[in-house]
């Protein structure tokens, strides 16, 4: 039991940190450092949910196993969606780079 609580203890402190990480970033204004700041703790969501699948703590306990599992399964379908937000992210950063990139040499050619 001492092993649960101590698994608890330490799953609410990294969930906090990354909470307040998210409120930090988003309070900043637009920027890149916002942007990769919001996709790695997509990443990191990600990784807390994975690890809550196979943890004692359910939201719906294991004694019917196939109700028991719904909670889990919704952890699965929340990690993949982060994931899929998180390079969604990537992608629309990369993309504005290249045309930020563009810019400049545009501007660079001109003067």
């Amino acid at each position: 039991m001492a092993e649960l609580f101590s698994f608890l203890k330490w799953f609410v402190g990294c969930s906090t940190l990354l909470f307040l990480a998210m409120l930090v970033l988003l309070a900043l204004p637009q920027s890149k450092l916002r942007a990769v700041g919001l996709e790695l703790t997509k990443y990191a969501l990600a990784a807390g949910l994975v690890l809550l699948i196979p943890s004692p703590v359910d939201v719906i306990p294991d004694v019917v196993p196939g109700i028991g599992w719904l909670d889990d399964i919704g952890y699965i379908v929340a990690a993949i969606a982060a994931v899929r937000s998180g390079l969604g992210e990537r992608e629309k950063r990369k993309l504005f780079d290249e045309i930020e990139l563009q810019n400049l040499r545009d501007r660079a050619r001109r003067n």
